[in-house]
């Protein structure tokens, strides 16, 4: 994971920015040298630095680049991590004090230490990295900011989450740490601002390892992730869902591979995974346009689709209740949400017996009910469950009913409408202004298929 930096917006900032871009540019160099001094392997088929990159910093080919060629390799043993960094004695023995949930805490009590150590091993690193001012994360608008950009994406519920878990950690875990070892961390580290600042920096520059389990096919590998660790280098791609390479992990390295040709003047791009707009403007502070990110996806309440049955004439208060009461106990409808891709559902299964339950009539459904689920025809070929766009087109007349009045209403939730943001030049706004556009209309286009697919 790293983040995908860019640049202000607004004229009255170009002064000071070329200034700022100088002091950069002579860091930037100094960092590359330190790479350099250190054991870092970088291609001369590619460049560091603002030119032709998307956004601050980036990596662009200034040769044609073959499909497998590795760009940069990264020792381990430079990698900032828990066991690196230069209180790792420490760390070690507070390690049972430290557990979290998220299994962050050692590597920001790291990163917050060399952040503030001039003599840290990773200062020339760390002074390459974007200024903390330039985190755009949604945890640093303001509250009326996000609830007036961000209503219905999905995104200010993770933040309110997120907020909740950085002052529970803080105040239970980080500040007691710290207090008992006064000699090692200054008045500095006692601050929640700051400890949410160096949250956000891991959120987005971070990266983790997958971890292969004993009996694990090699494409499994990623179902469980290491601990998260800062990665000098891998950080300053910038990301697309289209992304040209790929970070490989091996024993004594990190290795940057080309996954596809790149051709003189690209820009290389690596990926943070398979990962909707909502949750790259939430960890990363950016989105990409549509239909760029073709992982992109919207979720819909299940209680939308609840809402929209009582359409149905046949379906009265009682009977409705019944149904989501029988639905519950066959553990379908226990999930808040049900997923939307840019091919259709892909929690096609549950929403499938969802739809085929409340559509159906009383009589078909006490027989049903009587059979668990069960029905004839299920024990002798089973229904096709799939929910992709196409096949909206050909589901019964209740059920494309349900979808569609489902999606009207989900279309509610945001705070513009589609034809408003179609109006809307992004690139016009302000930096936040527009990836908050960008989530949004993404996620509007997803829903409004659904309406095109059942109408």
């Amino acid at each position: 994971m790293a983040t995908r930096k860019h640049v202000g917006d607004g004229e009255d900032e170009v002064p000071a920015k070329t200034s700022t871009d100088s002091v950069q540019s002579e860091k930037l160099l100094i960092f590359l040298k330190w790479c350099d001094d250190n054991g870092f392997c970088v291609s001369k088929k590619v460049k560091v630095g603002k030119e032709g990159s998307c956004a601050q910093n980036g990596m662009v080919a200034i040769t044609d680049i073959e499909k497998g060629e590795t760009l940069f390799v990264i020792p381990r043993k430079m990698l900032l991590t828990p066991s690196t960094c230069g209180i790792a004695k420490l760390l070690e023995e507070g390690s049972a004090e430290l557990q979290s949930s998220s299994g962050w805490i050692p590597l920001l009590i790291a990163l917050m230490y060399e952040y503030n150590n001039p003599q840290s091993r990773w200062r020339t690193y760390l002074d390459v990295c974007p200024d903390f001012k330039e985190l755009t994360l949604p945890m640093f608008w303001s509250q009326s900011e996000r609830e007036e950009l961000l209503k219905g994406t999905g995104v200010i519920e993770a933040v309110d989450r997120d907020l909740v878990n950085i002052t529970h950690d803080f105040k239970k875990l980080v500040q007691p740490f710290i207090q008992k070892h006064k000699d090692v961390f200054g008045p500095l580290y006692d601050d929640i601002e700051f400890y949410k600042k160096i949250v956000a920096f891991v959120m987005a520059y971070s990266f983790t390892e997958p971890v292969k389990m004993d009996g694990e096919e090699e494409d499994e590998a990623d179902t469980v992730t290491s601990p998260p660790m800062m990665v000098p280098m891998a950080d300053i791609l910038n990301h697309v869902a289209k992304n040209n390479a790929n970070l490989e992990f091996e024993k004594d390295c990190l290795k940057m591979v080309a996954i596809n040709d790149i051709k003189k003047g690209e820009e290389v791009f690596n990926t943070y995974g398979q990962v909707a707009n909502w949750h790259l403007l939430h960890m990363y502070g950016f989105a990409e346009p549509y239909p760029n990110n073709h992982y992109d996806t919207v979720d819909i309440p299940l209680r939308l689709v609840l809402d929209a049955a009582k359409q149905l004439d046949y379906n009265t208060p009682q009977l409705l209740q019944d149904k989501w009461a029988f639905l519950q106990a066959m553990d379908l409808a226990s999930d808040d949400v049900f997923v939307v891709g840019v091919d259709g559902i892909l929690t096609e299964e549950e929403l499938y017996s969802t739809l085929k339950v409340l559509s159906m009539t009383e009589p078909t459904f006490k027989e049903y009910q009587e059979k668990d689920g069960w029905s004839d025809d299920d024990s002798d070929d089973e229904d096709d469950e799939s929910l992709s766009f196409e096949k909206m087109k050909t589901l019964p007349e209740s059920w494309k009913t349900i979808l569609s009045s489902c999606a009207s209403a989900c279309l509610q939730r945001y705070s513009t409408t589609l034809e408003e943001n179609e109006k809307t030049t992004p690139s016009s706004l302000p930096t936040i202004h527009r990836f908050a556009l960008l989530t949004s209309h993404g996620q509007m286009k997803l829903v409004q298929k659904i309406i095109e697919c059942c109408t």
